[in-house]
């Protein structure tokens, strides 16, 4: 399974359509918030299921503040992270990961790319792909699910335009 995942997307999805053409066919996609409801309008044009939860841009009542996904034996937690104070450590989405008994934790928030392993918690954030800050370029991610196998990569967006 093949998961395309994005963040902090604040209503421009161009760069997403552009790049989805470049990585192939995905699954499904996850969107760990601001505008929560780019997440719908991304599952309808690229005719793919969507997941998503809020951030602190989007309306109480858009979605959930959390979710963990079960896929293929595999769980993944997903949070927008600024309940969980990122932008000064993700110490708090792994415990909370720990705690749901997930293998991967996914954030956004920061819009800085962000992919590592801490206490066997796969930390990933895909970064923003319109608005990211310090010397980060735009990007997404990819997670690649096969039988126990995890591959999980960064991409950049400008190294996709001419």
């Amino acid at each position: 399974m093949r998961i395309l995942v994005v963040s902090d997307t604040h209503g421009q999805l161009d760069a997403i359509y552009h790049i989805s053409k470049h990585l192939g066919e995905v699954d499904l996609i996850l969107h760990a918030g601001d505008y929560y409801r780019d997440c719908d309008k991304l599952a309808y044009t690229l005719k793919v299921p969507a997941r998503g939860v809020r951030g602190n841009c989007d309306y109480a009542g858009d979605g959930p503040l959390e979710d963990i996904l079960n896929i293929n034996g595999l769980k993944i937690f997903i949070t927008h992270g600024h309940r969980h104070g990122v932008k000064y450590g993700t110490q708090s989405i792994i415990e909370r990961a720990k705690e749901l008994g997930a293998k991967v934790a996914i954030y956004g928030h920061t819009h800085v790319s962000d992919f590592r392993v801490v206490d066997n918690i796969i930390v990933m954030n895909p970064g923003s792909p319109v608005q990211p800050r310090g010397r980060n370029r735009p990007s997404v991610g990819l997670i690649d699910v096969q039988d126990e196998d995890i591959d999980i990569e960064i991409f950049f967006i400008d190294y996709f335009y001419p």
